[in-house]
């Protein structure tokens, strides 16, 4: 589902068992939800065109849903999997996978941009080693899917479910001046779809409070602090409340708009055929690395 063409992949194809966790982006819940390129544009053209004759605007998630260009599509992705986002089922589950049809929609539209979060990187913005600097809600592009190191982060989409691996989050910029965020858990080759968390619009206006946002209550130890057995052992994370989600995300934005040159220039996974561990699926999808990087000097 490409848009570009990278000269090289990142990474090689060796090394699976020891390969680190950010090696190359993975397969995106885009590509596990929408099936190909030919179907993206043709579906996402359809919508937008029925949009802007009724004159809705598509940033407004209500809105978007009730578009029957949006209902249409979503019938035709729908898979066997109950917890897959292809196949809703129920109030609840129809506005997670709508939620998750709005989310991709955007990621088309915006040119499917796909970030990385290094691993490194994600440790600093988490312990507050990386600089921040003053954030006031700047965006990397309108909407976007940030991926995060594999199993690295660990949420529970059910809490009386099993701990799954974050993957990572999709953004759009929604109407009112709000951001829509979405997290995608729990993908993985051995079973259908993937667990979906959409977040109610938040203000941007209220950005500058995120990076800075204690979330735990005093009882529950730091915020980002890992609730798996024996995680510390990993130096994992854990993400228990969809306010340390905001924190994250917020983080990550803030560090990018500090430090422009954290991001990375445009690279490429390997061939699907040339990995050797099954349960990586690398991504058909360029994509751009975030790194830990040192600023020159101090921003204001």
């Amino acid at each position: 589902m490409s848009r570009e063409d990278p000269e090289a992949p990142a990474g090689t194809p060796e090394g699976d068992a020891g390969r680190p966790r950010d090696a190359w982006a993975r397969m995106t819940p885009y590509e596990v939800g929408i099936p190909g390129r030919e179907f993206a544009d043709e579906n996402f053209r359809r919508i937008a065109e029925e949009a802007e004759t009724r004159e809705v605007d598509t940033t407004d998630p209500g809105a978007f849903i009730l578009l029957g260009e949006a209902g249409r599509t979503l019938k035709e992705i729908q898979g066997e999997g109950e917890d897959s986002p292809q196949r809703p089922g129920g109030g609840e589950a129809l506005h997670r996978f709508g939620a998750f049809l709005f989310q991709a929609f955007h990621f088309h539209q915006a040119g499917e941009l796909l970030l990385l979060v290094g691993t490194e990187a994600v440790r600093g913005v988490v312990e507050g080693r990386l600089e921040l600097g003053r954030w006031a809600g700047e965006l990397p592009a309108d909407a976007g899917y940030l991926q995060l190191p594999r199993h690295l982060v660990w949420s529970h989409p059910d809490p009386e479910g099993p701990a799954e691996d974050l993957d990572g989050v999709f953004w759009t910029r929604s109407a009112g001046d709000t951001l829509s965020l979405m997290a995608a858990l729990g993908i993985r080759p051995d079973r259908p779809g993937l667990s979906v968390v959409p977040l109610p619009p938040v203000p941007l206006a209220d950005a500058a409070r995120w990076p800075q946002a204690r979330v735990r209550g005093e009882d529950q130890g730091p915020d980002f602090a890992t609730t798996l057995p024996g995680g510390e052992l990993d130096e994992l994370y854990s993400v228990v409340a969809m306010g340390e989600l905001l924190k994250l995300v917020g983080r990550v934005f803030a560090y990018m708009n500090a430090v422009p040159e954290s991001l990375g220039a445009l690279e490429r996974s390997p061939r699907p055929e040339d990995v050797s561990e099954e349960r990586i699926v690398p991504s058909l999808l360029p994509f751009r690395r975030i790194q830990a990087v040192e600023a020159e000097s101090p921003r204001p």
